[in-house]
């Protein structure tokens, strides 16, 4: 690869969407350097990242003259710029199920928002919280675990014919629930773990932990 990537992060590692962006990376098997910015992003940083990026946040790709931000769109970048057969997948070859695995990453980036205040990433990466769930972060934790039965065929440990980059969002948002020890059905659960245990998860969940 003639033109280097570099992957801008945050220190703190409990962003899901970095997250997204370097299991992207890892499971491309890119070589990339990882960049590291505190949260919050201190001023002149924020207005460098700004200036190049147009939007002045993490994560970001930076690919020759492209400095990329949001995680979807970097790894659609990638999956277009590394194309199969010459690097593995991250998003299903079937068109449905592509489609569909575009539906839920948009729906887990817009929706759950009680959840996501109530079982928030740092409860995921580091301690787990104390509080009851409330109500409205219930529903939507059982409206989570209707969809994942739904989109996860019994017995498998992908959603579609193949792993694509959306099972590592579903795991992790299922990982909300079950790293709190909230009620999560045996199979989903065993999904979950199986997304955790992979290899391009582990790189970003090795130094977050």
């Amino acid at each position: 690869m003639s033109t280097p990537l570099t992957l801008y992060g945050e220190s703190t590692w409990v962003s899901p969407w970095v997250f997204h962006a370097m299991t992207a990376l890892e499971e491309k098997r890119l070589p990339y350097t990882l960049e590291l910015v505190p949260l919050p992003i201190p001023p002149q940083q924020s207005a460098r990242l700004s200036e190049r990026a147009i939007l002045g946040k993490v994560p970001v790709l930076v690919h020759g003259d492209l400095w990329l931000t949001e995680s979807l769109a970097i790894s659609e970048y990638l999956a277009e710029t590394f194309p199969y057969p010459d690097h593995p997948r991250l998003f299903p070859a079937d068109l449905v199920e592509r489609a569909r695995a575009r539906q839920l990453m948009s729906f887990l980036r817009t929706d759950l928002m009680a959840l996501r205040e109530a079982r928030p990433t740092t409860s995921v990466f580091g301690a787990p919280v104390s509080a009851p769930m409330p109500p409205r972060a219930q529903e939507q934790a059982d409206d989570l675990i209707r969809i994942a039965s739904r989109l996860v065929p019994a017995g498998c440990l992908t959603m579609f014919t193949s792993w694509s980059i959306a099972d590592a969002d579903l795991a992790l948002a299922l990982m909300r629930l079950i790293k709190n020890g909230d009620p999560v059905p045996d199979p989903i659960r065993a999904y979950a773990e199986a997304q955790w245990a992979r290899r391009s998860l582990r790189a970003y969940l090795d130094r977050a932990g």
